[in-house]
């Protein structure tokens, strides 16, 4: 099944929701939710079900908050942030920069709640039809007391207003003091205009190298004039 997956992640590539260093537009919500199905034989670690949760919201044309949940370690460990990004230096160059700040916490069945700290740097590059992006961050718990590394690497390419496809490595530090990296192919496909599907595969280069279909739904929505002057009384 493994083998099934690389060949997959070779003639596709997935994309994730994030925005990278690309900010929201005002007013303009996009969330993203999902998780791993039909897992290979043995996988649990650095693949496993896990379902995630993730939200941004364009609060100003440079300015973008949300929210990032997920698990690890087989499901024992939920961690959550809210966040803002913004970005750095000139926003119509072709190598766009942006930062992070974000603040949460993680519940894990065999310790107390750690409440944690977050930053982030992306850089990104628009091609033909596609991108090219890195995004990294260092998280810091007030138990565990370590920084912890992660590191994202991303290719897309549009083929038409529709059909997306991209490739994804992901990579970074567990909480076992193990470091990790799997590869995430996928396609997606617009439903309408707000809705789209993401499906691809999830393959594991380290542990025990499981792999598992990935599934998630994204919706882009931008609220209108009337609707932002409800929001914030403008």
């Amino acid at each position: 099944m493994g083998f099934i997956f690389v060949i997959i992640g070779l003639l596709l590539a997935a994309q994730q929701g994030a925005a990278g260093p690309w900010p929201r537009e005002r007013g303009q919500v996009f969330t993203a939710q999902g998780g791993n199905f039909l897992l290979s034989d043995g996988a649990q670690l650095p693949v496993h079900y896990d379902p995630t949760f993730y939200a941004e919201y364009g609060l100003t044309e440079l300015m973008t908050v949300g929210l990032d949940y997920h698990t690890a370690d087989q499901g024992r460990i939920h961690t959550g942030f809210a966040f803002l990004s913004f970005p750095l230096g000139d926003t119509d160059a072709r190598d766009r920069y942006a930062a992070s700040l974000g603040y949460g916490a993680r519940i894990d069945e065999y310790s107390p709640l750690e409440w944690m700290v977050r930053g982030g740097f992306s850089w990104g590059r628009g091609l033909d039809n596609g991108w090219l992006a890195i995004d990294t961050t260092a998280s810091y718990g007030t138990v565990d007391q370590s920084f912890r590394p992660k590191a994202d690497f991303t290719w897309g390419h549009h083929l038409n207003d529709r059909w997306t496809v991209s490739l994804q490595l992901q990579t970074g530090e567990g909480y076992s003091d193990d470091y990790y990296a799997k590869i995430s192919p996928a396609i997606s496909f617009a439903l309408n205009e707000e809705y789209r599907v993401s499906i691809g595969a999830v393959q594991g280069l380290t542990g025990d190298q499981g792999s598992a279909l990935k599934v998630e739904l994204w919706r882009t929505h931008t609220f209108g004039r009337k609707e932002l002057r409800a929001l914030f009384g403008e």
